[in-house]
């Protein structure tokens, strides 16, 4: 009878981390990525892709497209936490700023569609963005101001990356294939049976 609860409740536990995997596309330390938030941000995209003219543009579909918008989730959580360790702050007038310089390079608001759709980000996901760029801009300047170089400054700040990377614990969703520390990126594998973890 002890044999046979033990072997349900193991049976309970497997079919349970199951379904908690399942309702996540990864998990990066203690904040879950939720298969809505990444369809979300797929779904946006492809919108986004039947207002413009996209005739000249290589753009990624498919697994490609989704694996991107994941990759892209994951790397701003890691450089948010990469800010808090290193006491960034972004203010609006931070973000509003940036993007005047950048309607200025573009052309101007009315280009902005066509240029998130080319770069595959989805408009809700612009501010998130504005930060991530402002903040390795901040530690880019910060390496700049301790005496390195832009070379060095850039593999500081991406040894910096790829540190906080392996000290959080990422979970991947193995439908999305699995997490590679090197590169820094989810890449493509054949499915497993449990979601692929750094640790």
């Amino acid at each position: 009878m002890k044999k046979a609860l033990v072997l349900i409740s193991l049976t309970m536990l497997i079919f349970s981390t199951g379904c908690s995997q399942m309702q996540s596309a990864a998990q990066v330390g203690p904040t879950v990525i939720s298969l809505k938030e990444l369809q979300s941000s797929v779904d946006s995209i492809l919108a986004e892709r039947a207002k413009v003219d996209t005739s000249q543009m290589q753009l990624q579909q498919g697994e490609n497209l989704t694996r991107s918008q994941l990759n892209f989730l994951i790397s701003n959580l890691i450089i948010e936490s990469i800010a808090t360790d290193e006491k960034i702050a972004v203010s609006k007038a931070d973000t509003e700023a940036y993007l005047t310089q950048i309607y200025a390079n573009i052309g101007g608001p009315k280009q902005l569609p066509a240029v998130l759709v080319n770069a595959s980000i989805a408009p809700e996901n612009l501010q998130s963005v504005l930060r991530r760029d402002l903040i390795l801009q901040k530690l880019t300047e910060g390496a700049k101001a301790a005496g390195a170089d832009d070379a060095t400054a850039t593999t500081k700040i991406q040894l910096l990356i790829k540190s906080k990377a392996s000290a959080i614990k990422i979970t991947i969703n193995p439908r999305y294939g699995k997490w590679d520390g090197d590169q820094l990126s989810v890449v493509a594998a054949e499915p497993a049976g449990s979601a692929v973890t750094t640790k």
